[in-house]
């Protein structure tokens, strides 16, 4: 019976396979050795460096250059493990700490490199240079995340901008405040989640976005304003509740006024409960059915006969006390 190929051919075709498979098999048992080798230098390595990294971040200041010492003459991997390590650490440290973890990147030569990188023409070269600025405590890295913030990659300027925030420098309270605008181009969650990193100095100068001709401003504003306590924020919050054209800022500030539980508000609240918006109808009440009764009893009690069964369901989320 004919054969479609020759015996000879499909025997050296069956021996080139094997051959090729055992070849990949060979190559795979290589990689994975080589894998297994290179993580047990690296954890070694972790192991002899972590403790000089640990003992410069509680070092007291007359005994810190020593221990930068051993940071100032490393290169290679171990330079890039040490640098590692004391970043990691640096997103949950703060004072004294923070400061000597920040001395340890600029003995490894991080901050220069990392201030180098904030013009470099990758955009994640500069996402990454404006993650390190952000963590240290260096008063220069201010001023190129600022820059930063402005980026024209919509990555680099979220990072920068939140970096702003975790700096805790009231420095950066001007980069956060310019980065509010939609036309900023950063996210106002992340502007908000920056501002309040930054509640300590934030607070007062947050209350200026009330008056600012952006409704995302405004409504960012009125979303932050209860949770950074900023000063005067109860007549602000009012006064937009009863008074911004923008339905979502008025929405936002009836959820800011709830979590101040403010007497002073139920005045307000009960008259956006009549709002032509929907939404505002809702969170003005929702916000009312929170109070103490002993504030908002009759005004609940009128609301539950309120034509719009969403109003009269909100009304209705907390019992009334006589």
């Amino acid at each position: 019976m004919p054969t479609l190929f020759p015996s000879s051919v499909v025997f050296v075709v069956l021996i080139a396979c094997t051959i090729a498979c055992v070849v990949a098999i060979v190559l795979v048992t290589v990689m994975r050795l080589a894998r297994r080798v290179r993580g047990s230098r690296l954890q070694r390595l972790t192991e002899r460096i972590r403790p000089a990294v640990l003992q410069a971040a509680v070092a007291e200041q007359d005994a810190l250059d020593n221990s930068l010492t051993v940071f100032r003459s490393m290169r290679g991997r171990a330079r890039r493990n040490a640098e590692s390590i004391a970043t990691r650490m640096l997103y949950d440290v703060t004072g004294e700490t923070r400061t000597n973890l920040t001395y340890v990147l600029a003995a490894c030569g991080t901050i220069t490199r990392a201030v180098s990188r904030t013009t470099s023409t990758v955009p994640v070269r500069r996402a990454r240079a404006a993650e390190i600025l952000g963590l240290i405590d260096y008063p220069d890295a201010i001023s190129h995340l600022i820059r930063l913030a402005q980026d024209e990659s919509d990555e680099v300027r979220a990072v920068a901008t939140r970096a702003l925030g975790r700096s805790g420098r009231p420095e950066a309270i001007a980069g956060l405040l310019a980065a509010l605008p939609s036309s900023s181009g950063v996210p106002a969650v992340v502007v908000g989640s920056a501002l309040l990193e930054a509640a300590e100095h934030s607070a007062a100068a947050i209350g200026r976005g009330f008056t600012d001709s952006d409704p995302a401003v405004r409504r960012t504003t009125a979303i932050l304003a209860s949770h950074v306590m900023s000063p005067g924020a109860t007549p602000r919050l009012i006064r937009a509740l009863a008074t911004d054209d923008e339905p979502l800022v008025r929405i936002a500030a009836a959820r800011s006024i709830m979590r101040l539980q403010t007497r002073d508000a139920v005045p307000a609240l009960y008259e956006a409960a009549s709002s032509e918006h929907s939404g505002v109808r809702i969170a003005a009440t929702t916000a009312l059915a929170t109070f103490p009764p002993a504030w908002t009893h009759e005004v609940l009690t009128d609301l539950k006969h309120h034509p719009d069964v969403d109003i009269r369901r909100a009304a209705s989320a907390t019992p009334i006390e006589g």
